[in-house]
């Protein structure tokens, strides 16, 4: 065979042989696309519905919540809009703003805030907005005379009313009323401050005695109290898994065996139920290291038993806990369907403050509350990690879960209804 022969003949065998690779590689194409339309075609639906109707059975007789209340971006922003911009949320102490211009910009519901005692004394709070492209006038916390815009250098008074604004004098019929910022609802109790997004919502004072908050706890006086302590976190878990953890009997002798648990009067402990959440007075030894007792009694508790204890839940996210000598809430704010930031404020009387060694005594509790905060912080993120698994289904409650039990089915009253078992996916996707 010539050289040409041969050049030709292999230019034929290579020729076939990018045909055959083309031809397999189309059948290949087409018997991938087969498979994936057989199983598009055979792929199980989504749910029309989610039910939740085991959760409605009596306390023995219950299931658990379905993980999808856990894990669903849908149902987290229905939650959003049904109770946490519908609610009074907590979101500090009056003794954080003392002066005139002491302020603190927030994010509470995934909307932007700040909170700022004026001229006058008043404590207003205002969506931190420009009126002019939205940016947030202020970020952090601190004391300042006016609010100026980063962007443009709009200044607003600390009542939200619009100061200045460069070129304005250039557009006719300018607006100054309209330009501020948004006024949010404020009210206090007990030296807590909340603010309400809803320009409808009942006043602080209605929601307080719907669940009857003032007349079963009033008798703690926070307001005679100061914080020490602002302990703030973030948890990798859905929000509704704080205050189920916080009322959750049933593991205390286990994951906090090494720190209250010991000496925690599981067996005996008992709910009062409310029409929202619960109270309970008990027996416990103080929130430090072994028990011990570091503080003198609060003066207005001395007729109480030496081992006092008492706590309440207060919608949607205010968990308080009080001993002899102090009061610890944690206040929960969700941030997205698996993340949510902590508060807990460690309060005490005046009088404790000017004790001897307050500040090492002090120490040891805020080391203690910490210890039991990361005790608690795996197993969280274990159950959040569980409930997205396909393999989960809920399982039953037990009589150490009477308050969760109560507590989910006052948050799904509040949600769908107190007839409801059951939502459908229009309604989660909001447009029912």
């Amino acid at each position: 065979m010539t050289r040409r022969e041969r050049a030709i003949h292999n230019a034929r065998v290579a020729s076939r042989s990018a045909r055959d690779r083309q031809q397999l590689s189309k059948r290949s194409l087409q018997a991938r696309g087969a498979r994936t339309l057989t199983a598009a075609t055979h792929r199980p639906s989504a749910p029309t519905t989610l039910d939740f109707s085991g959760i409605r059975a009596d306390l023995l007789h219950a299931r658990h919540l379905p993980g999808r209340f856990y894990t669903s971006p849908e149902i987290f922003e229905l939650e959003i809009e049904r109770l946490f911009l519908r609610e009074w949320i907590c979101v500090g102490r009056v003794e954080q703003y003392q002066k005139a211009g002491d302020y603190r910009a927030l994010r509470i519901a995934n909307e932007p805030l700040v909170v700022v005692r004026d001229e006058q004394g008043n404590l207003n709070a205002f969506a931190n907005v420009c009126a002019h492209r939205g940016v947030e006038v202020v970020t952090g916390e601190g004391n300042v005379d006016r609010f100026t815009c980063p962007y443009h250098a709009w200044v607003y008074k600390l009542d939200g009313t619009l100061a200045g604004a460069p070129y304005s004098k250039d557009v006719e019929g300018f607006d100054w009323k309209s330009c501020r910022l948004p006024r949010l609802r404020l009210d206090t109790w007990g030296g807590y401050v909340f603010v309400n997004f809803d320009p409808d919502a009942a006043e602080l004072g209605a929601f307080l005695d719907d669940d009857r908050i003032r007349e079963v706890a009033g008798f703690l006086h926070p307001e005679r109290t100061r914080l020490a302590d602002e302990y703030s976190f973030e948890v990798d878990c859905n929000w509704k898994f704080i205050p189920e953890n916080l009322m959750d009997m049933y593991h205390v002798g286990v994951i906090h065996a090494k720190s209250f648990g010991a000496y925690f009067p599981v067996k005996n402990f008992d709910y009062r139920l409310t029409k929202w959440g619960y109270h309970a007075e008990y027996e416990s030894l103080t929130m430090a290291p072994d028990g011990a007792r570091l503080f003198e009694t609060m003066e207005w508790l001395k007729e109480k038993p030496e081992y006092f204890a008492f706590t309440f839940f207060f919608r949607p996210g205010f968990n308080m806990f009080a001993r002899p000598d102090m009061l610890q809430p944690w206040i929960t704010h969700p941030i997205s369907p698996n993340k949510t930031r902590v508060t807990i404020y460690t309060q005490y009387p005046e009088g404790h403050f000017s004790m001897p060694a307050f500040a090492q005594k002090h120490d040891l509790v805020k080391e203690f509350i910490r210890l039991v905060a990361n005790e608690d912080l795996a197993m969280l993120r274990s159950l959040q990690n569980g409930v997205g698994s396909r393999a989960f289904v809920p399982g039953p409650t037990v009589k150490l879960e009477k308050a969760i039990h109560h507590m989910l089915n006052r948050y799904l009253d509040r949600m769908f209804g107190p007839e409801a078992k059951a939502v459908d996916a229009a309604e989660l996707a909001g447009r029912a």
